[in-house]
Order: C-alpha cells, then structure tokens, then sequence
C-alpha cells in the first residue's frame, strides 16, 4: 500500500491543463447585438465576461490562482522592446511596453494562450520610448474588453505622458490609474510587489534609494520591482479523505477549513494529514541596469538581502558579459539568472514569416523574402546554460507556481517548406495560380525592363490594431537613391523597416528624408517620434552629420510633438530634429517662385527648393472629410510619373479633382463593399467607393490600402455592380486595381502583374474570402438592413468618440483629458 507522503506527492504533482477555444463574430452579426443596449449588456455580462470578472460582480473572491508562469515576450532582437509577462489565470502583469508590444503578444495568444484582454497592469523599467512607446496602442487596443481598469507601475508620470491623447478619454469605459511607490508596495490577490529605486553614481545622494527621501521622478530614476507571491495553501484531498475514511459530508468541510475531527469510530483525523502541501512565496526580481553607472546603487539596495527564483536582466550586451557584473551576480542567492540579451537570434512574430514566404512563392519580385529570413530558418541554438544563466528567447516559459524550470518547449523556428506544402494542400489555389502562372511569369520578366523608381515599399496596411498579417498605416516610397519620402508613420513602422532592410535599416533611415503625417490619428502618427530618434541614432552610428527630417503633418501635431519630446529627450529639442509644414500650407500646391527678389518669404523658397532638390515639381494637399485637418497628398515628379495617397477619408470630389490622371492611386479600402451606410458613419470608404475614387479620377492603377482587420488576410474585393443594368448584374471587377500586403514592393511595371495577382490571392485565402462572400450574400437578402440600423449605427458612432456613454459610463471614468483623436 502507498503511503501517504507518496500519494500526497503524485497529486500534487499532476496537473490537468484545459484548452480553451475562441471564436469570431462579423461585422452583421456585431451589429445585430448592439440593437438594445439591455441586451448588449444582459448577453455580455453573463456569456463573455471573464469568469473571475463575473465573480467579483457578484461579490464573490475568485481566490488564489494555482498557476503563475513568467513568459518572455520580446528579447529585444530585430529592435524589439525587452518584455515580459507574469501571468495567472486572472491577471497579466507586463513589464515594459516598446513599440509593437501588443502586436507580438497577439502571437502569444495561439502559443501560450496568453490572453491579450487580462492585462490589467503594466510596469515600466524606466523613462523611455524603448519601454513606453507602446502603451497608447496598448490602452486603445484594450478600451474594449472587460477589464475596464489600467493601472501603471512607473518611475515617470506616465498619466502626464498620456493625457493629450483623446483616444484615451474617448472611451469611458477605462480608467487609467498609476500606483505611487512612495506612499506603498503593490498588493493584490496574486503578488506583493516593490519598486526598488536605483539611480546613476553621479546622483546618488545621502538619501540613497529611499523614494519617500527623493525627488519626484528624476530623470535618472530605474525601477527594479521585487514581485513576491502570497503563500498558497494545501489544498483538501478527496483520495487521501477516502483513504483515511471520512465520508463526502460537513467533516470535510470542517478538515477544508483546519479543524481536526473525530470520526463516529473515534478515529481522530488531522487537517494536515488529508491536506496536499502548500507552497511557499517565492520571489522574482525583474532588473534594469541601463549602463554600469547604476551597479553601485544595486549593490547598495536591499536587493542582496533575498532569496530569488528567477532574476530578470534586462541589460544590454555589453553589461550582461562584463565581469564586474557577472561578479555581483554570483553573489547573490537565485536559482535562474534569465538574459533577455538582444544580440540573441529569435522569431518574435512567425506570422510575417509564414506570409511573406508564401507570397514570395507566388511572386518574388514584388514580395521579396524579409533580411532576416536565412539566417531565422536555421535552427535556434541556445548559448549553454553557466552558472544558472539561461538567455530568454521570445516563447521562453519559467512556471512560478508549480515551481518548475525554464521551458523553450514552444520556441518559434521558421520553416518555409512546410509554408509551401501548407499552401500547396489549398486545391482552389493550385489551380488558379498553375492557370495564371505562365502569363505571370512573362509579365514578370517585361516589367524587369521598367524603371527603378519610384519604388513603393507597403510597410502596413491594416487600420486602427495591428494584427498578425498587417501592421497599421506606413509606406516608404523610393523617389532616388538617395531620398525617401515616407507616408504616415503608425506604431512598429520602424520594427517594420528593420525586418525588411535587416542590417541596411541605419542607411535607408538616415535616407528618410520626408515624411508625410495624413491626420490626427493614433494609427497613423503613433511610431512617428520612435523613427525620429532611431533615424537620429542611424547618422551617429554612420557617421554623418544629422538632417532635419521635413515633416508634413496637421497643425495639432505640434503640440504633441514638443510634449513627447520635453517628456523623453534632454539632449535634442523637437525643433532639432524636424523642420514643420503644415498641410494646410500646400492646398494650392508649391509655392510659385517668380517673385524671388520681392514677396516670396524665406519659408516658401525653402520649400521650393527642398522639394526641387528630389524632382518633385507638384507637392499639393487636399483637405478630406474624415477628422479635422484630415489631408490627401498628390506627388507630381519631373521624370513624369505622379502619386495620389487617400489617407483616411470620405470620397472626395476636391481629392479627384487634384489628382486627376496620376499614374498611381493608394486609396484607403477600410470596408468592403456593401457596407456603405456602416463606412460612411466612420468617415472611410468602402472598397467599391475607393476603386469608383479612381475611376473618376483616371487614375491609371489603384491600390487598394488600409483594411480593417475584419480583412486581416484578405480584404474581400467584390465584383462590382453596374448601376445603369435594370438587372443589377454582375461585371468583371477593374483589371487596374491591385491588393496591398505588408512588405509588398511595387515599382510602376510591376503594377499591372499585381492586378493579375488579385485572383491568387483570395484563391490563397479562400476559406476566408468564401465566408465573406456569404456574408455578402445574407445582407443582400435584407436590402434594408442598414437602413433600419442607421439611428443605432449613429449611436455606437458617438460613444465610440466619446460624446455619448452607456448606462454604466457614471461608474467608470477616464481620468486623462485630450487634443487629438483616437484611431479608427
């Protein structure tokens, strides 16, 4: 017979994991719950609210959680922000939030079921884009979900940070909060957890890293947090209740609750004999240790004084390996040392590789392979562990409760050939590009005679999140060898040009030499400030003396701008680094320069001839309906060809007319066709409105752009209508309009291949483009179904901007005020 320690081990030992499914709701189905806000709310608070969400509405504790994992969610490599999670079954905890943050923990979700929606708090290292520069995409991406509080473990103001942003106020369901240290540790149902100070030699003072001594905030200031979990208790067991005899009645409850009972044969049981062993806390330190300035104010702090289980390094290279460093980390107690170490090769998000290495099988000159490509394919040696040292990959996994070592069981690999064979099993596929593929192939070679520029490089093409395929708005257009014009600059823009150009991303940076801002919104400007300072970064580390970016953005952006850059930068002011055009300013186009020696001002012959210096003789801006100071661009160029870009808009009578015959169109596409009423109370276009924009406008190809994330993989491009059929029949779709992806590189004679291309593209996605088509069909059965759902698609339209608010909107509050808007 086993004995009871040896039961008491195998049960605690075994763990019984549960898979959880997701499931997706389109855009009628979206509406078609939102027709009472009684129902929203009764069919929402009992079905999709999470289950601990629940509880604690009804007054109940959810109680301890049984599993706490710590996961790594970018190591830093390929320009990532170094990033983690802990992360319960009620909680995520993230720490460090750079650019493309929530994008990279969207592929978490599918590895290790890292539910994006449960995080709630979001710590941060230290004052920094490279650690803060995600968290207005962060903050909109969750203004939905359930968990309607955020609060932020900072060494900075990051509500002063946030606060000019509306797409923060703008959904009253959030409210914002940041812990002060100096008052108290954090404390909640799952970690007790301590910021320790640390600062640079040169300001240490008397008070050492006592906060309640310290000035508020200094610039300086890193934040080490102590994260310590609550003691988790033995938990009662059935077997060993059996086993001693007690039957399944108030006994157990008793045994349950620590009383000893006596049992009707006079048998006394002990609590502690049908109890499972507890654990004990254990603690995780996550460090930060910019430069080695900051090591004698580790080695002072009480964080030598603890036992650890795992210490977090979110140093760079250079300190990980420098002996002095290396020296106090073995003097101090733990059982893992993790490296979050950026020169360590790791695939943060498999999702760009698997598409681009699809679509680079259907055409390789207009979807290049990405620069990372070869070298990620190979397989992912891990440097030896030494000394507990394990380096911490994107995927890597160390449970804190069970206590259990590092996994990297589920660490990403590239493998293109399976992303072949994958698409090769997709018989609807097979046989349209097999079909099309020898016409493909001799356009391919004609269009290798065309010209070199311009060269358009999509960087992002979603709209409002990013998601796995498509990140949000960003294009860099090739005009000459040596300037690129760059239009609108969403968040990850830089991450999105470090993976296409790999090593060459300081030159073309320090190439960018215009950048075009469209409007007012998050998903359009919001990795603007990171690329002015990777750009600024990229001529120190070549060498070259530093240009003025000209930037070409709404009159509001200069507000935000002088705050992000008094918030971050010490060394350069916002006016060093850009040179400001309003777009408002070239509604008439260039300035004319006849009157050189009289009226012309200097600002108008510097524009002049900036724009002179690239072969552009036409630069003209068109105000659109979408937000205020919502602009489209037209680009005219001395070598003959010309650009039209939408931005986000209505159609525009004023945008056809000012582009008239361009040879070019990117015309944003954000719904598809039969979503016109739904579009036009958002201010987009559908896909029809964009390919009649180009129609009217004789544009020679169109480029359709800006999805919604509906349409991650494939936005579904119908077959047009013709209006003047009494029949309403169907006709063959525009064969001069083409399909945007993110890394797609176009030049002129590659466009009317790209055309071609659009039927290999939903027979790739076919399930998906099919499902759309059903969705098409179902509403054209109900003609008047957006009809009758106007006054309610009007009322979701105002809360979503924030002037009108639900029921419960007095409960909740956001406490950030604002001057611009949030992304759409």
């Amino acid at each position: 017979m086993l004995s009871t320690s040896i039961i008491k081990t195998l049960l605690y030992r075994t763990q019984i994991r549960l898979a959880s499914s997701s499931s997706s709701i389109d855009i009628a189905d979206f509406i078609r719950g939102m027709s009472s806000a009684k129902k929203l709310k009764s069919e929402s608070s009992t079905i999709n609210k999470p289950r601990h969400v629940r509880m604690k509405e009804r007054g109940r504790d959810p109680g301890l959680t049984s599993r706490i994992n710590l996961q790594v969610i970018s190591n830093g490599y390929v320009g990532t922000c170094k990033s983690l999670i802990l992360s319960n079954d009620q909680t995520n905890y993230l720490f460090n939030c750079g650019e493309g943050t929530q994008r990279t923990l969207q592929e978490k979700n599918t590895i290790w079921e890292t539910k994006f929606s449960k995080t709630k708090h979001i710590f941060v290292t230290k004052k920094s884009w490279d650690t803060m520069g995600g968290l207005l995409g962060l903050c909109i991406s969750l203004k939905e979900t359930y968990l309607n509080e955020i609060t932020f473990h900072a060494p900075c103001d990051v509500i002063d940070l946030l606060k000019h942003w509306k797409g923060l106020e703008a959904f009253p369901n959030v409210t914002l909060e940041q812990h002060d240290y100096d008052k108290a540790e954090f404390k909640d149902d799952c970690f007790k957890i301590n910021a320790i100070a640390l600062r640079a030699n040169n300001s240490i003072s008397n008070t050492g890293n006592d906060l309640s001594q310290m000035k508020k905030f200094p610039e300086d200031l890193v934040y080490a947090y102590l994260c310590e979990t609550h003691p988790f208790p033995g938990s009662l067991s059935a077997e060993l209740c059996a086993f001693h005899g007690v039957p399944p009645s108030e006994l157990r409850s008793r045994l349950k609750n620590g009383e000893d009972i006596t049992l009707p044969d006079g048998r006394v049981i002990l609590s502690k004999d049908v109890t499972l062993p507890g654990e004990p806390p254990v603690k995780v330190l996550i460090l930060e240790c910019p430069s080695l300035n900051y090591l004698d104010s580790i080695i002072k702090s009480d964080l030598n004084s603890h036992s650890y289980h795992t210490i977090v390094h979110l140093a760079p290279h250079s300190i990980l390996n420098n002996e002095t460093y290396r020296s106090w980390m073995k003097s101090i107690k733990t059982t893992h040392h993790l490296f979050l170490d950026e020169t360590q090769k790791n695939v943060h998000i498999e999702a760009i590789y698997r598409y681009q290495t699809q679509l680079n099988y259907i055409d390789d000159g207009i979807f290049p392979l990405l620069s990372y490509h070869n070298s990620l394919k190979e397989e992912l040696k891990l440097p030896e562990s030494v000394d507990n040292i394990t380096y911490g990959l994107t995927s890597t996994r160390i449970p804190i409760r069970p206590i259990l070592g590092p996994d990297n069981s589920k660490l990403v690999v590239l493998q293109p050939q399976n992303y072949i064979d994958t698409l090769l099993e997709n018989e609807e596929f097979k046989q349209t590009f097999t079909a099309a593929k020898q016409q493909l192939q001799a356009m391919h070679e004609i269009a290798k005679t065309g010209h070199s520029y311009p060269e358009i490089i999509f960087l992002g093409t979603g709209s409002a999140c990013p998601s796995k395929p498509r990140n949000t708005s960003g294009i860099l257009i090739h005009i000459n060898d040596t300037n690129l014009f760059l239009l609108d600059c969403a968040e990850g823009t830089v991450g999105q040009i470090r993976h296409f150009y790999g090593d060459q991303s300081d030159d073309i940076l320090s190439r960018i030499h215009f950048a075009y801002i469209s409007h007012m919104h998050a998903d359009h400007l919001g990795g603007l400030y990171g690329l002015i300072q990777q750009r600024r970064r990229a001529f120190e580390n070549l060498g070259h003396k530093y240009e003025k970016l000209i930037l070409l953005c709404p009159n509001k952006y200069i507000d935000v701008g002088e705050k992000q850059w008094n918030y971050f930068s010490n060394k350069h002011s916002f006016d060093d680094d850009v040179h400001v055009i309003f777009n408002r300013t070239l509604t008439n186009g260039l300035p004319s320069l006849t009157n050189i020696g009289g009226e012309n001002t200097n600002e108008e012959k510097f524009l002049f001839q900036k724009f002179k210096s690239i072969g552009l003789h036409g630069v003209q801006t068109v105000l659109v309906e979408h937000i205020y100071d919502a602009h489209a661009l037209v680009l005219r160029h001395i070598d003959g060809w010309s650009l039209a870009f939408s931005g986000d808009c209505k159609q525009s009578n004023d945008f056809i007319q000012a582009g008239q015959n361009v040879d070019v169109l990117i015309h944003e596409a954000t719904f598809e066709t039969g979503l016109e009423v739904y579009a036009s109370q958002m201010r987009h276009c559908t896909m029809a409105q964009a390919i009649d924009v180009g129609r009217r406008m004789n544009a020679k190809y169109t480029i359709l752009w800006h999805f919604s994330q509906r349409y991650a993989k494939i936005p579904f491009l119908s077959e047009r209508k013709d209006e003047e059929d009494s029949d309403k029949k169907q006709t063959k779709r525009p064969d001069n309009v083409c399909i945007s992806f993110d890394f797609m590189r176009i030049h002129l004679s590659d466009l009317p291949r790209a055309c071609e291309l659009v039927p290999v593209f939903e027979s790739m996605f076919y399930d998906e483009w099919l499902n759309m088509k059903k969705r098409q069909t179902r509403r054209e059965q109900e003609p008047d179904y957006f009809a009758k759902n106007t006054r309610m698609i009007e009322s979701k339209r105002k809360f979503m901007s924030g002037r009108t608010s639900p029921s419960n909107s007095d409960k909740t509050q956001s406490t950030t005020k604002n001057n611009t808007s949030p992304r759409q």
